[in-house]
């Protein structure tokens, strides 16, 4: 489980990196909490890999990014 919320935070961290969102943590939690509409600390957390959404999540960030939400959670 902690492995795959790792991998999860490396992807999700990808696709901010895309859109050009800051670097630092804090300021890039707020902005996927604007995009998402989630909490910040939720935000955070998944960023920085010590949670796994569950999949209605995955499938809205999916969504937001325009990615396969298979590729997010690392199965592709």
């Amino acid at each position: 489980m902690q492995q795959s919320a790792k991998y999860f935070a490396t992807r999700l961290n990808s696709c901010l990196d895309d859109t050009g969102a800051p670097i630092h943590a804090r300021e890039r939690a707020a902005v996927l909490s604007k995009m998402i509409n989630i909490p910040k600390q939720q935000a955070w957390t998944l960023l920085e890999g010590h949670q796994l959404p569950n999949s209605d999540l995955i499938q809205k960030i999916a969504i937001e990014f325009e990615v396969d939400p298979e590729w997010l959670i690392g199965n592709k």
